[in-house]
């Protein structure tokens, strides 16, 4: 069966509105149907996949068929994270991101983003730093409570009817040993590093706001929570933001691109502060990205 076929009934499928283009919980037929079979992907499958991948509607086929299968031929990883990364949906561009960390591993997939921060224009490199949302290292703080926090790693397996962290015979999440724990934390806390590392050197030169704002999002909050050879450069990041003003949110953010050079006025800071304030306290919600 080639590609276009197993997309033909993908196609029928959906228009039938018996799956989701995105999501979970409503897998095509056809997908178990392969991963039973242990289709085999030849050259020119691939390559089919890698050209769909790059269209807007049938790059969601691949990422139906592929989110059930046990494995990805490594062709596709570079043209998975690139879909990602142009996928305009921050909540959406996961679908490409999680069959790549289950299959991939976080780090490779740390290190391409990272590559393609480095490389692209602004439009890339915002992408980029949605896709970052969701390129984590398995790791979870947790609490009971008001006892301590507990580091934690959930793994991704298959669960008898999707890939997730959650085992639904057994009425428990997959986690890692204490052993596997401490050796991803040897893994990611470098990789953390050196993300928020180019992130912060990339806000520092590069003045386009979109970047900026998205890089905020992307970098933890607080100074104290950067690692500790990060400190000079979170110092200069967070005076940085004291002296050009980058909004909290999508409205803020769209408001202050219409107003110009008066958007980093101290009046504007106040406005700003005080509607969120409000906003807040009438218990509002103000989308970071839409």
């Amino acid at each position: 069966m080639t590609v276009p076929e197993i997309y033909n009934i993908w196609k029928a499928q959906w228009e039938k509105g018996e799956i989701r283009v995105h999501g979970i919980d409503r897998f095509p037929n056809i997908s178990y149907k392969l991963r039973e079979k242990k289709h085999f992907w030849n050259t020119k499958d691939i390559s089919v996949l890698v050209d769909f991948l790059k269209q807007k509607d049938k790059k969601w086929f691949v990422a139906n068929l592929f989110a059930v299968q046990k494995t990805i031929p490594e062709q596709l990883f570079e043209p998975f994270i690139d879909a990602a990364i142009n996928e305009s949906d921050p909540s959406l561009n996961k679908e490409y991101i999680n069959p790549c960390l289950r299959v991939f591993g976080f780090q490779r997939v740390f290190v391409l983003l990272d590559q393609r921060f480095r490389e692209g224009n602004n439009q890339v490199k915002v992408g980029v730093c949605k896709a970052y949302y969701w390129a984590r290292s398995p790791l979870v703080k947790m609490s009971k409570g008001d006892g301590p926090w507990e580091t934690k790693g959930h793994l991704t397996k298959w669960n008898g009817h999707y890939y997730g962290t959650y085992d639904w015979e057994n009425d428990v999440f997959f986690e890692m040993t204490q052993l596997e724990v401490a050796e991803c934390q040897k893994v990611s806390a470098p990789l953390y590093a050196r993300r928020n590392k180019l992130l912060i050197e990339e806000f520092l030169h590069n003045r386009d706001i979109d970047v900026r704002y998205q890089i905020k999002l992307a970098l933890p909050e607080r100074e104290s929570s950067f690692f500790k050879l990060n400190k000079a450069l979170a110092k200069a990041y967070f005076q940085e933001l004291k002296n050009n003003h980058v909004p909290e949110n999508s409205a803020d953010l769209k408001l202050k691109k219409r107003l110009g050079l008066l958007g980093n006025h101290r009046l504007f800071r106040f406005f700003v502060k005080m509607k969120n304030k409000r906003n807040k306290k009438k218990g509002l919600i103000s989308l970071k990205n839409k």
